[in-house]
């Protein structure tokens, strides 16, 4: 193994943390505007997967992902999206997520082993652009990993082939030689395997142990032995 790559929200960002206090925010705007917040939160869960797999396939821009996901939930509500009110929750969402992520503890331990042993890293995350970057730069990750491809720049993004084997191709070593890191079983692991490298599922809360494939429970578990 001379190369790991890590997934980036859920894997090495507690996203789903940053995502419940950005939602307390988001509470507090809806509920000042009369409407009811857990309704309105519940709508965000339901429109939101299937507008960023959109986004991820090219078929939605960032910018009508990002104002969908906060005007489509009104919809579901029999309510009409007062647009000044969705501009300024995706604001809201975006400054908690991007500027105030949470690193998962074992995420610094395991970098620097991984440096310590000579073994390269990188990560690869389909989230937009602009915001991952941001979360790299808050996380300090930016200046820790050696290499990152986010699918809005590569062109193409997780599970598609040459999302991943644009990773391994920047290190010029052989896609065997990589293990994918990820919480996704579809878009980590199994796209990784079908692009021909390693891969190992990070199942922080084992959901998936009986799934049949390699999990680990935390980021110790891609550690050589």
């Amino acid at each position: 193994m001379k190369l790991v790559i890590f997934d980036l929200d859920d894997t090495l960002i507690n996203f789903a943390l940053t995502r419940q206090t950005a939602h307390v925010l988001l509470a507090e705007l809806v509920t000042r505007e009369g409407i009811d917040a857990e309704a309105y939160l519940a709508a965000c869960t339901q429109v939101d997967r299937p507008l960023f797999s959109l986004f991820e396939q090219g078929k939605l821009s960032r910018q009508e992902y990002r104002i969908r996901r906060f005007s489509d939930p009104f919809g579901v509500l029999g309510l009409p999206a007062p647009q000044a009110l969705v501009e300024q929750l995706n604001r809201c969402f975006m400054d908690c997520v991007n500027d105030r992520p949470h690193l998962y503890e074992d995420v610094l331990p395991v970098l620097g082993s991984l440096r310590k042993r000579g073994i390269r890293t990188a990560v690869l995350t389909n989230g937009p652009s602009d915001g991952q970057r941001r979360k790299l730069k808050a996380t300090g990750l930016a200046d820790i990993v050696e290499h990152v491809a986010i699918g809005e720049e590569v062109g193409v993004s997780k599970p598609w082939p040459q999302a991943f084997l644009s990773v391994v191709t920047a290190f010029s070593i052989d896609p065997a030689e990589a293990l994918m890191v990820g919480d996704s079983p579809e878009l980590d692991y199994d796209a990784a395997l079908n692009a021909g490298l390693m891969a190992r599922l990070l199942d922080r809360d084992g959901r998936h142990l009986d799934s049949g494939r390699a999990c680990v429970r935390s980021l110790q578990g891609v550690l050589p032995v």
